[in-house]
């Protein structure tokens, strides 16, 4: 029923929206965009953007940014009921090719580029981000685009590489072998401490979504590399390009991963530059690999930003980034590096750093406004208690862990007094009094998910697994 009422509203809500059909104004300025050329030149800013992932927290983000610059925001996602595309924000909502058709996507987004030329193009997830490096060359042409070739995106999403890159700039990371250069019964492989993490090298085209398994000792290694094999498969649409990479990695587990993930994220110049806030993730649901819930703003921590601008030269990568860290004791361990939005991006915008605006000034070669935006990123000051959280499923995860036993009553009544303290303050992943319609959507999407997946629910919010 709770499904029923929002779409409901939300039909209701469409049919207050602005006309998909361009205004002559549009269209006006799209003919002298086509006469500069579509990309590398100052645009006004009566021209766009075009936002794929309507399901991304970031793209929301994204969309409330651009929305309240004024610039003009299109969206489109296979799916018509995805989240982002109830937002107040968005002018013109489309469908596209699957993301699992990636020919079919590429060329419906060429077509529509020819159409809208210099439209600013970004990529929302990583699946996005290694397709648009991947058909940079087509895709440029139409499209104001932001973003480095195939090379330095992949090496940057798949772990190998990004090992062997952080290696060469002083980044720590965990201790980990990749299976495809070892074998399971090798010595390197038993010496390794127990716990271990088998992990996919990338989420890129990763078609089950599994982000990896625990294992407590060398028999039950065995068994989760037979399940990793199993259920974690890839789009041949990568593995034709990357044959090696649907090999898993084995990674030294540390607790501290649980509670202590410390993020640095921001935009990097093509000079190297760095721009950024840091955060620490302090909940996450599965509790041991699992996506955020709650964070806390932290200062960026200045040595790490100066080793991710080295990473950034070494690679070549420009552009919108997050970087996490398992922060243990005083070390900071690398486990991820996203080139493109990302999930909290909301929370980064809230604390005076508007990503979209970086990237939508750089991609149009405005130096003028990019450094404007920087100065005003650059001047924002921290008050000590910004906090980023999804407050409907940190109530889901609290209520239903604390029926399972999976918290106690103590951890429970010490989050929700958490949430109190900064409820005044609290950047919502996806609520916003001026722009409320996302959230009830995005609660009945939890509903239909998990009457459609209801093993999944148990294990992630229930049992915590």
């Amino acid at each position: 029923m709770l499904a029923r009422w929002v779409r409901a509203r939300a039909r209701a809500e469409f049919s207050r929206s602005p006309s998909a059909v361009p205004s002559d104004e549009d269209a006006v300025v799209r003919r002298k965009v086509a006469q500069r050329g579509a990309n590398g030149h100052k645009l006004t800013r009566k021209m766009g953007v075009l936002l794929l992932g309507a399901d991304y927290y970031g793209t929301l983000a994204a969309a409330r940014a651009y929305g309240r610059a004024g610039v003009k925001v299109t969206m489109a996602d296979e799916n018509r009921k995805a989240r982002a595309l109830y937002s107040r924000h968005v002018h013109e909502r489309l469908v596209h090719p699957p993301l699992s058709d990636p020919a079919a996507l590429v060329d419906w987004l060429v077509d529509w580029g020819r159409k809208n030329p210099g439209t600013l193009l970004y990529p929302p997830n990583d699946h996005l981000a290694w397709l648009f490096a991947a058909e940079r060359d087509r895709l440029s042409k139409v499209f104001a685009m932001y973003s480095p070739g195939e090379e330095t995106v992949f090496g940057l999403l798949d772990k190998k590489r990004l090992h062997e890159a952080c290696k060469k700039v002083g980044i720590e990371v965990p201790e980990t072998l990749g299976l495809a250069d070892v074998a399971i019964e090798s010595t390197l492989v038993k010496t390794l401490p127990f716990p271990m993490l088998l992990k996919p090298r990338t989420q890129v085209y990763l078609t089950s979504g599994i982000k990896g398994f625990i294992a407590h000792d060398y028999v039950e290694l065995g068994t989760q590399l037979g399940r990793f094999r199993e259920l974690v498969t890839f789009d041949p649409v990568l593995t034709r390009r990357h044959p090696d990479v649907a090999e898993p990695m084995i990674q030294e587990y540390l607790a501290a991963a649980e509670t202590s993930i410390f993020s640095v994220s921001g935009f990097v110049c093509e000079d190297g530059s760095i721009v950024a806030r840091g955060a620490m993730k302090v909940l996450q649901r599965p509790r041991k690999v699992g996506i955020g819930l709650c964070f806390e703003g932290r200062p960026a921590e200045e040595p790490l930003v100066e080793k991710l601008s080295a990473l950034c030269k070494e690679v070549g990568y420009y552009g919108a980034f997050e970087s996490e860290f398992i922060a243990h004791g005083k070390r900071r361990l690398l486990i991820d590096f996203n080139p493109r939005f990302y999930s909290q991006m909301g929370f980064d915008i809230a604390r005076g750093l508007s990503l979209p605006m970086l990237v939508w000034y750089a991609a149009r070669g405005d130096r003028s406004g990019l450094q404007a935006e920087i100065a005003r990123a650059r001047a924002w000051k921290a008050r000590g208690d910004e906090v980023y959280c999804h407050k409907t499923m940190l109530d889901l995860v609290l209520r239903l862990q604390s029926l399972s036993g999976q918290m106690t009553p103590e951890e429970v009544a010490r989050w929700r007094a958490w949430y109190a303290r900064h409820e005044k303050t609290v950047t919502d992943a996806v609520r916003d009094a001026d722009d409320r319609l996302p959230s009830l959507i995005d609660a009945a999407q939890w509903v239909t998910h998990f009457a459609r997946h209801p093993r999944s629910f148990v294990r992630s919010f229930v049992l915590n697994r």
